[in-house]
């Protein structure tokens, strides 16, 4: 990457991080659990009878859906129950799909992404602090085309809903600029919108064991906010900003997550993020 194109995508992904963000933050993520929550699931059954609703479709062609009831809707304790969980699907554009990613995936492709250009983790690196808080995302309402497949995959019934949700909208000209990032074979329109899902589904189920199981208040920094934090944990490793010791322990102490300080937003990723 160029020193121009890096000053082009810091133009457009600049912000600074404020408490006015963060508040707006929270009532973003309230309204999109509580609009996923809503999802109809009557006569759906984790591996009899589920649901795929395409929810993106990239200018390369591929799709990403959520296909639900999840997994942990049938649980063999109620203290694990999820009812609202569902999984993204990404679809390439020759109609194969991806296998279905894990965090610890995600991590092995910012090593590759590493490997190739240094650069682009700092840009990377804003991009999801900007997820983390859910910044430049846009309220949409649209129909959403679905199909509901049996234990075979087979398609039983098709149709059309109406759902809303914030939604990310990712710059056209930074998604040029970074368009050498390929991870897994897959645009990094359709890798980032994927991400987005994965972590809205960590939204819905603390949200949901928090309020429901426990009979408590949410603790926010669950679910998304620590999950992306934690990517941009793999990156400042990465940068060599954090010893091998110092990452372990920082997962160590957070119990499988590693958000960063706060503080040091700035430095990992070239000032893009701002912190008041």
């Amino acid at each position: 990457m160029t020193d121009k194109d890096f000053r082009d995508c810091k133009s457009i992904l600049c912000m600074e991080y404020n408490k006015d963000v963060k508040k707006a933050s929270q009532e973003k993520r309230n309204f999109n659990i509580e609009q996923f929550s809503k999802l109809e699931k009557k006569g759906l059954k984790f591996q009899n009878l589920e649901r795929k609703l395409l929810l993106h479709t990239t200018k390369n062609g591929e799709k990403v859906f959520i296909q639900y009831p999840g997994k942990e809707t049938i649980v063999s304790s109620p203290e694990k129950l999820r009812p609202w969980d569902f999984r993204p699907k990404l679809q390439l554009s020759n109609g194969s799909y991806i296998k279905d990613l894990s965090f610890p995936d995600i991590w092995d492709d910012l090593t590759d992404i590493h490997s190739s250009d240094k650069t682009l983790l700092s840009i990377l690196a804003g991009i999801f602090f900007r997820m983390a808080f859910m910044y430049g995302y846009t309220l949409i309402k649209d129909n959403y085309h679905y199909e509901d497949i049996n234990s075979i995959d087979n398609t039983v019934k098709t149709g059309v809903l109406s759902f809303q949700y914030y939604k990310p909208v990712f710059s056209e000209k930074v998604l040029n600029h970074l368009s050498s990032i390929t991870p897994r074979g897959v645009s990094l329109e359709a890798y980032l919108v994927y991400n987005d899902l994965l972590v809205q589904n960590e939204d819905c189920k603390y949200y949901y064991r928090a309020t429901q199981i426990m009979k408590q208040a949410w603790d926010s920094k669950n679910g998304r906010y620590n999950t992306l934090l934690s990517h941009i944990s793999v990156i400042e490793y990465l940068q060599e900003r954090l010893s091998f010791s110092q990452i372990m322990t920082r997962f160590q102490r957070g119990m499988g997550v590693a958000p960063i300080r706060l503080g040091d937003i700035s430095d990992i990723t070239q000032n893009i993020i701002l912190k008041q």
